[in-house]
């Protein structure tokens, strides 16, 4: 059996930052102990300093432009040297033990990836958005899905979606299907490659022992161009992924 110190150098955490507030430093202090891959993505010069200095940071990409979040990862895989990394958000915080405990779920069960329960996200997990639409259902079915919708498992189990705020990935098998669309900027892009996952049978298993916390979207800092950037990748994105140029909306909505 591995000790801490074994499985912290199997692991590479990749982490794409984005005009970035102090609020990342606390992602950085609970990974402390892992390797590291920054994605630069503009304008983090102030706590990229902050981060050199705290932080043993194994490998910094630095981005032309601000290429978005899953062409961010991909550009990180050719400098992964261990066989599985995290792909972690900056607006979050993640214990060591959950990470291990991650990395022991894919070693027990092999999957693509794994995943830990979101303590504040009550959609960390579920379908994915195609599947159930367009199927009439009763009151009472509906009170019932609502009732169980998001449920935190008693035990580990396979999930279609995962946010993928955080999600240990095995980097063979996400290279035999292949990375992120590049298609997507922001948002969605985990949703479609969790659909990849399904596709070519490949498991998610969510593990509800392994804990983090999601400050979702308090890692970048607050101005007009944040604010246009995402309200147009929250419009467009899905339409994207349902690939509405060749689909009937209806379908969906």
């Amino acid at each position: 059996m591995l000790t801490e110190n074994q499985i912290y150098k199997k692991i590479t955490i990749v982490i794409v930052l984005y005009n970035s507030t102090d609020l990342v430093l606390e992602c950085f202090k609970s990974i402390k102990n892992f390797r590291i891959i920054i994605v630069d993505n503009g304008k983090n010069e102030k706590i990229l300093k902050k981060i050199e200095n705290d932080f043993s940071i194994e490998k910094i990409i630095i981005s032309k432009k601000n290429v978005g979040f899953g062409k961010g990862v991909n550009s990180a895989i050719d400098y992964i040297q261990t066989d599985f990394f995290l792909m972690l958000s900056p607006d979050t915080t993640i214990d060591k033990k959950s990470v291990i405990d991650l990395y022991k779920t894919s070693i027990e069960y092999n999957p693509v990836a794994s995943a830990p329960w979101v303590e504040d996200d009550k959609s960390c997990y579920g379908l994915l958005p195609e599947n159930g639409k367009g199927i009439k259902r009763s009151n009472i079915e509906i009170k019932s899905e609502e009732l169980l919708n998001n449920k935190k498992p008693d035990g580990n189990c396979c999930v279609e979606v995962h946010k993928c705020c955080a999600l240990l990935i095995n980097k063979k098998k996400i290279l035999s299907i292949g990375m992120f669309n590049p298609k997507y900027f922001l948002y969605w892009e985990e949703v479609d490659l969790c659909r990849k996952f399904r596709n070519n049978k490949f498991s998610l298993v969510l593990n509800p022992e392994c804990n983090m916390i999601h400050h979702e979207g308090k890692s970048v800092n607050d101005n007009i161009a944040t604010y246009c950037i995402r309200t147009f990748n929250h419009e467009y994105s899905p339409l994207i992924y349902f690939n509405v140029s060749k689909l009937n909306l209806n379908i969906y909505w």
